[in-house]
């Protein structure tokens, strides 16, 4: 008697406890994803990549930032964990391995970069509203090609 009365409190409180507990179907799930970087002309230096979970974090606050080696023309680059959501991607080729992007005395960048959904800034960089994509499968693979 006294377990059919908590196993009827618990079934009355489970609805409760995930509307309380902010529970959504997509809560913690997660993708491996893989960052495909095209259009490496010289196969020297390293990629460097910044990963932004949001348009207030874009372009200062990456979520992920890594530095592959380049030893080709094209460079995989693979997080086994991401959230599902909304994400931009931004990455250059240093070349000269100096951590930053080289430009000449315009500021016009001397060194290739991309964008995620390769986006293009007309005076600067694309915009989180060009930039942004939405990984919402278990397995995603993005491409940047880099100019």
């Amino acid at each position: 008697m006294h377990i059919g009365r908590v196993a009827r409190s618990l079934l009355l409180l489970a609805p409760w406890l995930l509307i309380s507990s902010d529970f959504t179907a997509e809560k913690n799930i997660f993708s491996t994803f893989t960052l495909v970087v095209e259009g490496v002309e010289d196969p020297v230096g390293e990629i460097r990549i910044a990963v932004f979970d949001s348009e207030n974090r874009y372009l200062d606050e990456p979520s992920y930032a890594e530095i592959v080696p380049v030893s080709d023309t094209m460079i995989e680059w693979q997080i086994d964990d991401l959230a599902y959501g909304q994400y931009a991607i931004a990455v250059y080729h240093d070349k000269n391995k100096n951590g930053r992007l080289d430009t000449n005395i315009l500021g016009i960048p001397t060194e290739n970069y991309g964008f995620s959904n390769n986006a293009r800034g007309k005076f600067g960089p694309a915009s989180w509203g060009e930039a942004k994509f939405l990984v919402k499968d278990r397995s995603a693979v993005h491409r940047i090609k880099l100019e």
